[in-house]
């Protein structure tokens, strides 16, 4: 035992008998608690009373022993300082008892300086010695731990420059990142709010101006829309639970376990609701907000007060600044995928749009169409060639085209003053004529409701006269039935033979006219002098357009009697012949239509007024608009809810390519 027992203290022995001490006791009780010291924080020195004098560190020298003041664990830091200042100041002791020369007085006298480089040498000399003796303590500290049996405590959380820096830095970064992102958030915001009020503006016009065009502006501006509310949802502060306590309430609501009325005591209304547990965080201003004054000052005074609790609270602190962020960066996230996306949505969309009209011949109609429609041209459905039109009495509308399968349409007109097709009620007017109709030119009505009909009158390529093509029809319609049909037959002989005519065009071009290849496009009734009036696109003399007048129709069909000719005019409408004629009670005159050419040859439609007298010249309309309508051949002054428009159809559809023809109604106001 005893050899164990001098094993366990060899290293402190060694330890103060190598530094020149030597102690006044060892124990092992004193051992310990001289180990506990060193370990022990400095704020405990002054709590240990006398402990501290159980161990007194003594100085061996050869004028005896001298007594060190107690040290702790900041002095055994200092120690080799401290046991150097001791060997530099004077000391006076007594000898040993046993000495032969008894108590003995040492002196130590002050050297003076010597030179520059005798002490450098010196001062390194002690700066070495002085790291050794600390490396070597603190050796000797972690030993003496280890055999006393003391665990090392782990340094404290104190105000070190390190970890004030970090947490300076990590709130720092933290607000900036806020920050950062509540702007992005508002530029999402300016952005998509003026993208939407654009859009909203000009809604009208790209839908009166390009309906098709609505798909890519509805896209982009939903996906403005929705990029706005995630913008919103990453700036605004986002209560604690409020958006489960929402949710929550919803199910209950549908479940009926709970009513409309519980939502602001559910939601609205929860003030004990913190961040971190049942405790609020006063440096949290959500918690903070949710106590009252008193509270919060004896929460701040409990934080102050201990320093453990300060780096918790502000731990807590920065972590909800990253929820914060994490919660912001979160909405802004989607606000730009939405942003993101619906923008490339919308560039395919217009692209889809802009580039299959141009491929598929139906939707490049109907692209034509919805740009016509701004400029008041409609289209029809089902309406491809109509070469005249008509109003009936009862305010119904009469086509005629120039195919026998549509040889007769009937249109109704709608509040909106368009024009609505009924193709069951066209097949049974086309099977009421009770005879092929082919190539229907021209229309017209009388003051008694007798509606008159004529077709070409024109062979076919070879010549040959077709006896489908020479008709003229009276009529009239009730309901959806043709009533007191009759026709009259054999008008080309009677052009061909008839002196009267040739009288008449001798005395006015000097010669005489081949009626031979003969084309009747044109067909109005005079109500001032009861005549009715052919208009020719074929023949003509030196570009002028024939038109003959007959005064007694209505024998023509009741008597069988051949057409008396009363009258010729020959009108300079700049070439083309005569596609349409029909008198207008508004403007108390004959409008004709023909095609005429500019200057560079192009063709297009030219509207003229005429007197009815023949000596008198026709005049142009200019009509701006009439440009967008080609080949115009049926012309009607008719009633439209109310009042006088007058209302053109063109004579392009193709019935092979789905092509409808187009109408266009116009103000008297704008002629």
């Amino acid at each position: 035992m005893a050899k164990k027992k001098s094993d366990r203290f060899t290293l402190r022995t060694w330890v103060t008998e190598s530094m020149g001490f030597r102690d006044q006791e060892a124990s092992p009780k004193r051992d310990r608690r001289r180990a506990e010291s060193l370990l022990a924080p400095a704020d405990a020195d002054a709590g240990r009373g006398e402990e501290e004098a159980d161990f007194q560190p003594t100085r061996c020298s050869a004028s005896g022993t001298d007594t060190l003041p107690p040290y702790t664990t900041r002095g055994i830091n200092a120690f080799p300082a401290e046991t150097e200042a001791h060997d530099r100041a004077p000391v006076t002791g007594e000898l040993d008892p046993g000495s032969a020369n008894g108590a003995m007085t040492e002196t130590t006298e002050t050297t003076e300086t010597t030179e520059a480089v005798a002490l450098s040498d010196r001062e390194a000399k002690k700066a070495k010695k002085a790291a050794r003796k600390a490396a070597k303590l603190k050796a000797l500290k972690e030993e003496w731990a280890r055999e006393a049996g003391v665990a090392a405590p782990p340094a404290p959380m104190g105000t070190a420059k390190g970890v004030e820096t970090m947490f300076r830095n990590a709130f720092r970064t933290e607000m900036e990142l806020l920050a950062l992102a509540a702007t992005k958030a508002n530029i999402m915001i300016s952005l998509n709010g003026f993208i939407v009020s654009a859009l909203m503006v000009s809604g009208a016009f790209i839908f009166s101006s390009s309906p098709e065009f609505l798909v890519p502006a509805g896209i982009f501006m939903l996906t403005a829309a929705a990029s706005i509310v995630c913008a919103l949802l990453s700036a605004s502060p986002e209560r604690v639970g409020r958006l489960q306590a929402t949710w929550r309430w919803l199910k209950d609501v549908f479940r009926r376990k709970a009513r409309l009325r519980d939502f602001k005591a559910r939601v609205s209304h929860n003030p004990t609701v913190h961040f971190f547990g049942d405790s609020p965080n006063i440096l949290i201003y959500e918690d903070r907000a949710k106590i009252p004054k008193d509270r919060y000052w004896q929460m701040m005074q409990d934080i102050m007060n201990d320093r453990e609790q300060i780096y918790y609270r502000m731990s807590e602190e920065l972590y909800w600044l990253g929820l914060m962020a994490d919660k912001q960066f979160k909405f802004l996230h989607m606000s730009y995928v939405v942003f993101r996306w619906g923008l490339l949505a919308s560039v395919i969309a217009f692209t889809v749009v802009k580039t299959l009209p141009s491929v598929i011949p139906a939707m490049q109609a109907q692209k034509q169409a919805a740009h016509l429609q701004t400029l008041g041209i409609n289209v029809f459905k089902s309406l491809y060639e109509p070469s005249a039109v008509q109003q009936l009495p009862d305010g119904r509308i009469l086509v005629v085209e120039d195919e026998p399968t549509r040889a007769a349409s009937i249109l109704t007109i709608e509040p909106d003053g368009s024009l609505r097709e009924d193709e069951a009620l066209d097949t049974r007017i086309i099977r009421d004529f009770r005879r092929k109709l082919n190539d229907l030119e021209a229309l017209t009505r009388d003051p008694e409701g007798y509606i008159y009909a004529i077709t070409s009158h024109s062979p076919n390529r070879n010549g040959q006269r077709r006896p489908d093509r020479e008709h003229f029809l009276r009529f009239r319609i009730q309901g959806s039935d043709i009533q007191q049909l009759e026709s009259y037959s054999g008008l080309i002989d009677d052009l061909k033979n008839s002196s009267e005519l040739k009288e008449l065009i001798k005395a006015k071009t000097g010669t005489e006219l081949d009626f031979r290849n003969t084309n009747i496009e044109g067909l109005a009734f005079d109500p001032r002098k009861n005549r009715l009036m052919l208009g020719f696109r074929d023949p003509e003399f030196n570009e002028l357009a024939l038109v003959v007048s007959i005064d007694n129709p209505k024998d023509m069909f009741e008597k069988r009697v051949p057409p008396h000719f009363v009258s010729v005019a020959f009108l300079d409408i700049k070439g083309g012949g005569i596609r349409s004629m029909n008198y207008d009670p508004v403007l108390k005159s004959f409008i004709l239509a023909n095609e005429v050419k500019d200057d560079d040859g192009t063709k297009f439609s030219q509207l003229w007024t005429w007197s009815g007298n023949p000596n008198d010249a026709p005049k142009a309309i200019p009509l701006p608009n009439l440009r967008y309508l080609s080949n115009v051949e049926a012309i009607d002054s008719v009633v439209i809810n109310g009042q006088h428009r007058l209302l053109l159809m063109g004579d392009e559809g193709d019935a092979k390519k789905n092509l409808p023809a187009k109408y266009m109604v116009v103000d008297y106001s704008d002629l």
